[in-house]
């Protein structure tokens, strides 16, 4: 029993963001999932999310996943490992995730006026904050 085989599991952090951003460049560009996946790789921020991936793994998929060293005059910028995660894990997040909500700026700024427009209705509106003093 003791050391666990098979595929290394993704914290649920990691797992939801990488699917919003997918799905965010699927609908933003008009790409497949698998095309939108390539593009965020690609990303500034893909790097530090990939490390709280792969913090408990060997170093050499983490730079597998980024490109990795020039080996022999040959550029490590192969997309198999990142075409393999995507098959592996990225392809089941995204479907977990189907009914996620990309708001656009415009959206966003009209939902959270209609969430600060609920805060001023109702019975907790008249609720009066009380102050509390500090005792040295």
């Amino acid at each position: 029993m003791g050391i666990r085989s098979g595929q290394p599991k993704i914290s649920f952090f990691v797992k939801f963001i990488i699917a919003y951003k997918v799905i965010q460049y699927q609908k933003r560009y008009n790409l497949t999932p698998r095309q939108a996946w390539l593009k965020f790789t690609e990303h500034k921020a893909f790097k530090d999310l990939m490390k709280e991936h792969f913090k408990n793994k060997q170093s050499k998929y983490f730079i597998g996943m980024l490109g990795g060293p020039i080996v022999g005059g040959i550029s490590g910028n192969i997309q198999d490992a990142r075409i393999n995660f995507y098959k592996n894990h990225i392809r089941k997040t995204v479907e977990q995730f189907p009914s996620l909500k990309i708001y656009t700026p415009k959206e966003y700024k009209d939902y959270l006026v209609k969430i600060k427009a609920r805060k001023t209705q109702g019975l907790g509106s008249l609720k009066k904050p009380t102050k509390k003093t500090r005792s040295l």
